[in-house]
């Protein structure tokens, strides 16, 4: 039973985090390829928050299941952000691909993230002469990069998911913990 109730509120809770996730990605994608760094930064603090609210919520949803004789531990809260995350992380990593290889183009994708870039940098005053090679190469890079597999996409996209939710549970798996207390009586319902 108790198994089933993780994995059932793990996966409701990571697709809701992974959809937000995913729309951001898309967001902030249209923003950067517009060379709206300022907007982008706001989305991305906004959604970090918001991010970080959701896991707590979720938890704090999954530990109040849990009496409190049993209480709620430390590594029982963490395992659920981490399971959370990951499954957030594999629906970011699925619309990624779909987003970058099938919706915008990669090569169309790669080409405008350097005229972004090359565009804010000319806004910024120009590159000083001695870095212009060093710019020039960079932006070739970037323009030429391979494009990313299937695989590889998503497994980028767990990885960022399962980084946020190694350091945002541990804070929610440190807050939410509680010692069992067996000799506590239950109020009533």
């Amino acid at each position: 039973m108790e198994n089933s109730l993780f994995w059932k509120k793990a996966l409701r809770g990571g697709a809701i985090v992974g959809l937000l996730l995913a729309v951001s990605f898309m967001l902030e994608t249209r923003m950067m390829l517009a060379g709206s760094f300022g907007l982008y930064a706001l989305e991305w603090f906004l959604v970090a928050v918001l991010h970080y609210y959701l896991l707590h919520r979720f938890t704090r949803s999954y530990s109040a299941t849990f009496p409190v004789e049993e209480g709620f531990r430390f590594g029982r809260g963490y395992g659920f952000v981490l399971s959370m995350s990951v499954v957030a992380g594999v629906i970011v990593g699925l619309v990624q691909y779909l987003y970058l290889h099938l919706f915008i183009g990669y090569e169309h994708y790669t080409g405008r993230v350097a005229d972004a870039l090359t565009e804010m940098l000319s806004r910024g005053g120009g590159v000083p002469a001695s870095m212009e090679s060093v710019i020039s190469q960079s932006m070739k890079q970037i323009e030429n990069a391979p494009e990313p597999s299937f695989l590889s996409t998503v497994w980028a996209g767990t990885f960022s998911s399962l980084l946020f939710g190694l350091l945002f549970g541990l804070i929610i798996a440190g807050v939410l913990s509680r010692a069992p207390r067996p000799f506590d009586e239950q109020p009533e319902a």
